[in-house]
């Protein structure tokens, strides 16, 4: 039996990658950095606590396994002025430090999660954070395979949420194309590369939508009449410049936000799942959630 270390366990992503590799047959160990999370809430084989930002906690995290994947970085949430880790902390160095330590192990192949068209946006920290990482993975020892989604179904629910509100935003003219992915179908290309010889895949959902369709999605979901705000790009850089110093990490996300609405993010389509119906399937919550 193959066994997979899987970094970023407990994100959204993490979650789907454990169950579809447990149901193909994986024995699974899952990096955590809370000691509280239980086997049962991952459904892993083995959980050890470690933080990828200390090189030192993840002294032997590797051990025994045939491979690493590795989704983890900075949190994507927008709404945590709390949370300060930076990219290039987390999803670069963070990530150096797990393939360093994967290089002294057992392990074969290390599988890490970028993005796709990242060429576009290099000048994001959050994408060249990644691609940092991605290029230090091509001259490791290991052998490696690079997933590229699009943009994640999750990603989109704060739209949702603003819509349940009454508002939605446009920035710019809201006529670029995406079309995002669920979170298990970026799962089911994970573990479906982790053998064989895929080095990179870059991989969408079945629909091709442009941001101003999706938001307008968000408020035909929710049986209400769209009201969009358009805001220009330059507009929107200049109101977020305060976050560099109040949360960099927050203006970091929203730069990128800025920048991925600006650009056509299409990827083959792979997955299966409709953004139409997972806003269905939200629907109920986030209306709840803005009630309480």
């Amino acid at each position: 039996m193959s066994k997979v270390l899987v970094a970023g366990a407990t994100g959204q992503l993490g979650k789907y990658l454990i169950h579809e590799l447990k149901q193909r047959g994986y024995w699974v160990r899952a990096i955590v950095r809370n000691p509280s999370v239980k086997l049962q809430a991952l459904d892993v084989d083995e959980i050890v606590t470690a933080n990828l930002t200390d090189p030192n906690s993840l002294k032997s995290v590797c051990r025994e396994m045939n491979f690493v994947f590795s989704c983890a970085g900075a949190a994507m949430n927008v709404n945590n002025f709390r949370d300060r880790s930076a990219f290039y902390k987390v999803d670069y160095k963070g990530n150096l430090n797990l393939l360093r330590e994967a290089e002294k192990s057992s392990a074969s192949k290390f599988g890490y999660v970028s993005l796709a068209g990242a060429d576009k946006l290099l000048r994001t920290e959050y994408v060249n954070a990644h691609e940092q990482f991605v290029e230090a993975l091509k001259i490791s020892k290991l052998d490696y395979t690079v997933v590229r989604p699009t943009g994640f179904f999750s990603f989109l629910l704060e739209i949702l949420k603003f819509a349940e509100k009454g508002r939605g935003v446009s920035i710019g003219a809201g006529d670029c194309k995406t079309n995002p992915i669920h979170e298990a179908d970026v799962a089911r290309a994970c573990a479906g590369v982790l053998e064989g010889d895929t080095k990179e895949i870059s991989v969408g959902g079945p629909d091709v939508l442009t941001r101003r369709q999706i938001t307008e999605l968000a408020f035909e979901t929710l049986g209400k009449k769209p009201k969009l705000v358009k805001i220009s790009p330059s507009l929107f850089k200049l109101i977020i410049q305060p976050l560099r110093l109040l949360n960099h990490r927050i203006y970091a996300l929203m730069d990128f936000g800025v920048a991925v609405t600006q650009v056509d993010m299409i990827a083959p389509a792979y997955g299966s799942r409709h953004l139409k119906a997972y806003f269905e399937e939200a629907a109920g919550k986030v209306q709840k959630e803005n009630n309480s």
